[in-house]
């Protein structure tokens, strides 16, 4: 048997779906990210629920960097999510989860791709998009794929308004914290407080500033012993060396 047989018949096959592959884009799936995904369903084809990004990156010859940019661009279009499960040996491990890019496809071919459905869509996961970039730029690295998932759930579950997030950043960039925790509940104290939009949130912020500000201590004029020091006076005219 020679060496390239021997690879076919131990590398087994790894199937992809035809119309997959013609209706790909229309669910926002890149051409990077379908190659990204054809290689963990490779891998997790093999048994491996959780394959390691960096293998996938010497496959693609890319940086796992750029791996972990492409799994995150998935999660926030929700092709994407990532699940914890207990094993046989009842550890809890991570998992890769794809069934959410055949819903889409599904719906893409039960209800067809309208502009105005194109345009909302888009718009959507523009603003995703932005976010999680935002979040990587202030922390000066890149997510890791829980962090992504975390980020994911503010919008699915607790259904956070992009922008209101947006602000929960700025205001642990302030305060020098750059962690998804100190933000989380930020966002926690907001919704608590019914703070929905991010004009509730900055009218909030305004009316504390303003309280602050009113019950400040105001300076009252001093009299008597601990008055300021009398100023002459002079008349006009007179002679002021006498």
């Amino acid at each position: 048997m020679d060496q390239l047989t021997q690879a076919l018949i131990n590398g087994g096959q790894t199937t992809i779906a035809n119309v997959l592959l013609q209706h790909y884009r229309e669910i926002g799936l890149t051409n990077e990210e379908l190659l990204v995904y054809l290689q963990f369903k490779r891998l997790m084809d093999q048994g491996e629920t959780f394959p390691d990004a960096n293998q996938v990156a010497q496959s693609l010859g890319e940086t796992s960097n750029t791996v972990f940019q492409h799994l995150h661009e998935m999660l926030a279009k929700k092709l994407l999510t990532i699940e914890s499960v207990t094993a046989a040996d009842q550890k809890i491990h991570d998992r890769y989860n794809f069934d959410g890019l055949y819903e889409k496809l599904t719906l893409a071919l039960k209800k067809g791709a309208s502009a105005e459905t194109t345009t909302t869509t888009g718009t959507q996961e523009n603003s995703r998009q932005k976010v999680f970039k935002s979040i990587e730029t202030e922390f000066g690295r890149a997510l890791s794929p829980m962090e992504m998932e975390s980020i994911s759930k503010w919008f699915d579950e607790d259904h956070y308004d992009p922008e209101v997030i947006s602000l929960a950043l700025r205001e642990a960039v302030l305060r020098q914290v750059y962690n998804l925790t100190y933000m989380d509940r930020i966002l926690l104290n907001w919704h608590k407080r019914n703070l929905t939009t991010a004009a509730q949130v900055e009218a909030d912020k305004q009316r504390g500033i303003e309280n602050r500000l009113n019950s400040a201590p105001k300076p009252q004029r001093q009299t008597g012993a601990n008055a300021g020091p009398k100023i002459p006076l002079f008349k006009l005219g007179e002679d002021q060396s006498k």
